[in-house]
């Protein structure tokens, strides 16, 4: 591959139904936006019970194919097999999810099942174009997503036939692989920023009236504030937190920081490009996420959308030979910041994170393997660790405590490669890294720090970083 073609991503090029050309088929990517509002409906306060996690993996069952062949469509190597063998995982993973609605994976023959249902989900994320190229070039990504994977499933043989925490496994497995490492291959990165941008604005803007006419509903949607206040600046008015459809403040706030940066992103990059016509209507979700992301009082997103605008405008100012040394920066500047915090320099409240994260690191320590407890309680699990009773019975707020709980040291190392190892590959490959996506990443591995999800999940937060991190991996590819 020449130093001309390594210097083009196919986050930013393969096949942007926004820009060039007009492609009909290529629209098929814009898919990915009513699949992430559909996730986020989902984790609604009001949410239908009858609706889950089944039914966002059978949407993103079906959506990977229509990308396959969107990008066969456009290749001059249709290469027939690759259909053939993704079709054939397809209707298998159907019948496995819909047998795992009614508690599947049985006491008889356990383990061949188990089996069988990991290797589809290491097989069905890297059926793609190019495939043997992909797996040598990110060899190190996709035996860390094999290895959590492996850990979780391993998990999962030894807990009783029918466990909801079995269903929980095989339920985010697959979302984990997909938004890893085919997602990203096969839909625009602008797609993507123009996704989480407008779902964003859309979900402030549904949210505001609240402040005006108190909780309402809309449909079966339920709009609410949260009860705790902040006071604001300059005028000191005491105003509720928000959460719009959400249960939880923190919610909105990974939301919006993702909406919010992903509009400041369009921006820059449109003005890059001289493509001035989409400018206001990305500066005015810039100016609605940010006002979200503000009410929502997420202390942590605050910091993340600040770290990764900071390494973002930066690149914008200074250039591309930047990047380093602003990353290298802006983390030494974080772990003074939360130095700080923890001395008391700082005067700012840490609400109990520095015990529970040391509470978690301590019940790491006396967990029973190298695999950690698999899937427990982790508010239950690390509260005897816990020092200080009046934080005894809460989640370590810390994404990273999280993993190491659930799958031990070999999960946990795997988790860090997946996200420390692709942003100092970005630090080391700056000629050629997506650098906002990498600012972006960046923001999400430091809001992990204080947030308890992980990207084995389907929670906003968690489908939003897995997509950001699989943009950031497999950006580097023609």
């Amino acid at each position: 591959m020449s130093l001309q073609d390594q210097q083009k991503t196919s986050t930013s090029l393969s096949l942007n139904p926004l820009t060039g050309e007009f492609r009909p088929i290529a629209l098929l990517q814009i898919l990915l936006i009513p699949l992430l509002f559909v996730d986020i409906l989902l984790r609604a306060s009001n949410s239908p019970e009858q609706y889950g996690s089944f039914h966002l993996n059978m949407l993103y069952l079906y959506f990977v194919p229509l990308l396959l062949l969107m990008r066969s469509y456009y290749s001059e190597n249709r290469d027939l097999w690759l259909h053939v063998a993704q079709i054939s995982a397809l209707i298998l993973l159907t019948f496995i999810f819909l047998r795992q609605r009614n508690k599947y994976i049985p006491a008889e023959g356990r383990t061949v099942h188990v089996a069988l249902i990991f290797l589809l989900y290491v097989l069905y994320p890297l059926i793609s174009h190019n495939f043997m190229q992909f797996l040598r070039s990110r060899a190190v990504y996709i035996g860390s997503y094999v290895t959590i994977l492996g850990v979780f499933f391993y998990h999962v043989n030894e807990m009783s036939a029918g466990s909801t925490r079995a269903s929980f496994v095989v339920y985010m497995g697959l979302i984990f692989g997909l938004n890893l490492f085919f997602i990203p291959r096969y839909v625009s990165r602008d797609v993507f920023l123009w996704g989480i941008s407008s779902l964003s604005s859309f979900i402030v803007v549904l949210g505001l009236p609240a402040y005006l006419i108190g909780e309402f509903n809309l449909s079966w949607l339920q709009i609410s504030l949260y009860q705790g206040t902040f006071a604001l600046p300059i005028f000191g008015t005491e105003v509720h937190f928000f959460q719009s459809i959400f249960t939880n403040p923190n919610t909105v706030g990974g939301l919006t920081f993702a909406g919010a940066f992903g509009a400041l992103a369009l921006i820059g990059e449109n003005i890059r490009r001289k493509r001035l016509s989409s400018i206001p209507i990305a500066g005015a979700m810039l100016i609605v996420s940010t006002l979200g992301l503000f009410l929502s009082y997420s202390r942590a997103s605050w910091l993340a959308f600040g770290i990764a605008s900071t390494l973002y405008l930066a690149y914008l100012i200074l250039g591309r030979r930047s990047v380093p040394y602003t990353a290298i920066a802006v983390g030494v500047l974080t772990v003074l910041f939360l130095g700080g915090i923890l001395f008391s320099v700082i005067p700012i409240s840490a609400n109990g994170r520095f015990e529970l994260w040391k509470g978690g690191i301590r019940a790491i320590l006396r967990a029973p393997s190298s695999f950690g407890y698999g899937v427990v309680n982790t508010h239950e699990l690390i509260a005897p660790f816990v020092t200080d009773p009046a934080y005894r019975g809460y989640s370590p707020h810390n994404s990273y405590v999280e993993i190491f709980l659930n799958t031990g040291i070999v999960g946990g190392v795997a988790y860090l490669i997946l996200m420390g190892g692709s942003i100092l590959e970005g630090i080391i490959r700056r000629k050629t890294v997506d650098v906002p996506i990498f600012a972006f990443a960046f923001g999400f591995a430091v809001h992990q720090a204080f947030e308890v999800y992980t990207m084995f999940n389907v929670a906003v937060s968690a489908i939003l970083a897995t997509l950001v991190v699989g943009y950031l991996i497999c950006g580097y590819q023609k």
